[in-house]
């Protein structure tokens, strides 16, 4: 497989790795992870003014069209700088649900407003119906305008002028809300096998992208931590010469290449016959990446690893948080082995990874 980029996609990547370097601070993020959940996310527009929103809505409703490798290059680029805002869950995730949904005014109109930035739309995982009102969680649903949601075989769209929610920060600094909307104001797009495929290509875009930002983190772990380990001295001498931290970041810097290359591949392979295995091993390799390096930044640390002012505290909970909402990693790994996955894995992975 080629994993060389065109010339557009560095430059799309470029990009993004200079609005995280200018915006993206730690020190920024920070502050913007204490401020009230139901706070636009002040990036928004800068990403809005970039095209970034658009990316993955088809040219038709006034979108870029660009496949999903792209939006995976952005999430990678944007994760580096510990991603506050809804990229992942409106650009990717809602975007590519309402783009695999049947064609009509109402979904145009969602997408076309979506990619101007207008409307920050995520999808509700775990939803639930209760008197009358559909129910349900997801990171960022404190300042979205519009909700996805599956149910009953239904992909519906419920705006957020007539709902009540609930906002909190997770521990890993992402804002998250419980919605409630009227059921009677719920618009569906699409039904039965329509409905699930729309929603599990939405899905899927939420776990490479949710990867992707993953790696993008990963590998800010791992610059902060070799550069403390070559300021760090002990006995003379930076604490990085030492063979056995050497060989130690040695393998945390292997998995990370191979968590990049597997994310790829699956980013790659999203559409083909072969996409679902691909990512099942994407999410595999994920999972022993984020937490080797998460667990071992913290190790080669030692105390200050784990303050509230140092960054790789706060990256680790994050890498943390998105191992947790990529779902079981034992039943994509069972999946990948072509084994008999258990039914609720079968049925998380289908309706609610990514989305929590």
């Amino acid at each position: 497989m080629d994993f060389d980029l065109s010339e557009e996609q560095s430059m799309l990547a470029a990009s993004c790795e200079r609005l995280v370097r200018e915006r993206c601070t730690f020190e920024a993020r920070r502050a913007q992870a204490r401020e009230d959940a139901r706070v636009r996310p002040p990036l928004w527009a800068e990403l809005t003014e970039l095209g970034l929103t658009a990316i993955c809505v088809p040219e038709a409703t006034g979108g870029l069209g660009r496949p999903l490798l792209d939006g995976a290059l952005v999430a990678q680029a944007l994760g580096r700088g510990w991603l506050l805002e809804p990229f992942v869950d409106c650009a990717l995730a809602a975007a590519r649900t309402l783009a695999f949904a049947p064609a009509s005014s109402t979904r145009d109109a969602a997408l076309a407003a979506l990619a101007s930035g207008q409307k920050i739309t995520v999808p509700i995982g775990a939803a639930r119906r209760d008197n009358g009102l559909l129910i349900g969680q997801a990171p960022h649903a404190a300042h979205a305008h519009a909700f996805l949601w599956l149910l009953d075989e239904r992909l519906l769209l419920t705006l957020a002028s007539n709902y009540s929610r609930r906002a909190w920060r997770q521990f890993d600094g992402t804002p998250a809300a419980e919605v409630q909307c009227p059921e009677s104001s719920a618009i569906v797009l699409a039904e039965g096998d329509a409905a699930r495929e729309a929603w599990e290509a939405g899905c899927a875009a939420a776990r490479i992208g949710r990867i992707a930002e993953g790696v993008g983190l990963s590998k800010s772990v791992l610059d902060i931590t070799a550069e403390y380990l070559r300021t760090r001295k002990q006995f003379g001498q930076p604490i990085g010469r030492f063979q056995a931290l050497a060989h130690r970041m040695a393998d945390l810097l292997i998995l990370y290449e191979q968590s990049q290359s597997l994310m790829l591949a699956a980013a790659m392979k999203a559409e083909g016959t072969d996409g679902a295995r691909s990512l099942d091993a994407a999410q595999v390799m994920a999972h022993r990446a984020f937490r080797s390096i998460g667990q071992q930044a913290i190790q080669l640390h030692g105390g200050i690893g784990m303050t509230d002012e140092y960054a790789v505290s706060h990256y680790v909970k994050r890498l943390l948080a998105i191992e947790l909402e990529l779902g079981d990693v034992d039943t994509a790994l069972a999946r990948f082995a072509g084994e008999d996955a258990p039914a609720a894995g079968r049925r998380q992975s289908a309706e609610t990874a990514g989305t929590r």
